[in-house]
């Protein structure tokens, strides 16, 4: 892998502490020089002495963490690039118990106004748009990837398995009662009976010749097979076409008492119940159904990805005023807010809780990919400006150490 760029703050640090190394050494040369005329300048070299003891042990334990001094392999040198795969897997671990544990999560958003914090983005006219847009492609995309089957599927269990749980003879009872107690049979049997009037005209033909078979030769021929057809089609003609006009015709009240019979066995007959369980699951299961699934399925598919790829956020959809008035509803409903805060922090909860494994072997592994160098370069770059610091005090807390530890013998074992 290629090595990270040194960051401009690391560099400029080196030279400091680098330059501060140089200047003390000179420091020393120049005071081991002037010590044999000018005794003080003792002082001065026990400083600069100390300092490049301490400015050089600090550059080496710098040094050592990232790469061996001076490219010699001294043990226990090059730190980071000799345990990098245990570094990984300590930085996972770090990460995992002290920030995604689900204690220290639910600690972090106990008080987070997370259904409030939503719902006041969705209200913005803007954001609604966008997230309407969002959700409309993320839809088709999720929807695309389905294959015919799997949607035939996804309709079975979410949209027929409710049909599959409900009975079909009690159900077709309420909506036929219902119907009837809104009277909104009357025009669907005003439309059957003037549709037997019309049949009753269209296939005169077939009747008459009908009658005329079912006559004996005697009538034929004396005719009445002919007024006897004419009289059945006419009373036949006269009877639907009144009954449809009449509502009080006593054909209707047949019919509605036949409908009305029909609507309790519909309701309460253990026969009936039987027979629409068995029509409804041979329906069901009919292979042209199934087929038909398919269809629907592909029909939707192609029209969510066709309204989605139409989508502009910057237009005013239904779905964004529909997710705008959701918002209003959450703001101004604190009940409403509170549960759904309660939800939400609890799927937050659970996701790090079933995932915190999964980003710890992420960072783990990512580390491992990386090879020494890489892992070395990128933790010196991120540190090792503050590293360089270290160097410095080093240097400086060191010449300070042997000045003191100077005076301190010139003053108490001095004769």
């Amino acid at each position: 892998m290629q090595r990270t760029p040194t960051p401009r703050g690391l560099r400029q640090m080196r030279r400091v502490a680098t330059g501060l190394l140089i200047a003390v050494s000179i420091l020393y040369v120049i005071a081991y020089v002037l010590e044999r005329t000018h005794p003080w300048v003792a002082y001065v070299r026990a400083f600069a002495e100390a300092a490049m003891v301490g400015a050089l042990a600090d550059w080496f334990a710098v040094t050592a963490l990232f790469r061996h001094p001076l490219g010699i392999p001294i043990p226990h040198t090059a730190v980071i690039p000799r345990s990098k795969d245990r570094i990984g897997e300590g930085l996972g671990r770090f990460v995992e118990e002290n920030f995604l544990a689900p204690r220290i999560v639910a600690e972090k958003i106990q008080a987070a106004d997370l259904a409030g914090g939503l719902a006041r983005w969705l209200s913005d006219p803007q954001n609604s748009s966008v997230a309407a847009t969002g959700l409309m492609r993320g839809l088709a995309t999720i929807a695309s990837s389905l294959s015919d089957d799997a949607l035939r599927q996804l309709i079975r269990k979410y949209l027929l398995a409710p049909v599959e749980r409900t009975e079909l003879s009690p159900l077709l009872g309420r909506i036929l009662a219902g119907l009837m107690a809104q009277q909104g049979h009357n025009r669907l049997v005003d439309a059957l009976l003037r549709k037997a009037a019309e049949l009753v005209r269209e296939y005169e033909p077939q009747l008459r010749h009908a009658v005329s078979v079912r006559t004996s030769w005697l009538w034929r021929r004396l005719a009445v097979d002919r007024k006897v057809a004419d009289r059945l089609v006419t009373v036949l003609d006269e009877i639907l076409s009144t009954a449809a006009e009449d509502p009080d015709h006593a054909l209707r009240t047949r019919i509605n008492e036949a409908l009305a019979q029909l609507c309790q066995q519909l309701l309460s007959s253990p026969q009936f119940l039987a027979e629409g369980e068995r029509l409804k699951k041979q329906l069901l299961e009919q292979p042209a159904f199934e087929d038909y699934l398919r269809g629907v399925g592909r029909d939707l598919v192609d029209q969510i990805a066709a309204h989605a790829a139409s989508q502009d956020s910057s237009i005013d959809t239904p779905l964004a005023q529909w997710l705008r008035g959701v918002a209003e509803n959450v703001l101004n409903d604190e009940s409403l807010r509170t549960e759904i805060n309660l939800m939400m922090r609890a799927v937050v909860i659970r996701v790090f809780e079933l995932q915190r494994h999964e980003v710890a072997h992420l960072i783990a592994d990512t580390v491992k990919q990386w090879d020494a160098d890489t892992l070395s370069s990128r933790m010196e770059s991120a540190i090792g400006a503050d590293l360089q610091y270290i160097r410095v005090n080093g240097t400086l807390i060191g010449g300070l150490a042997g000045l003191i530890i100077h005076v301190l013998t010139k003053t108490l074992l001095t004769p």
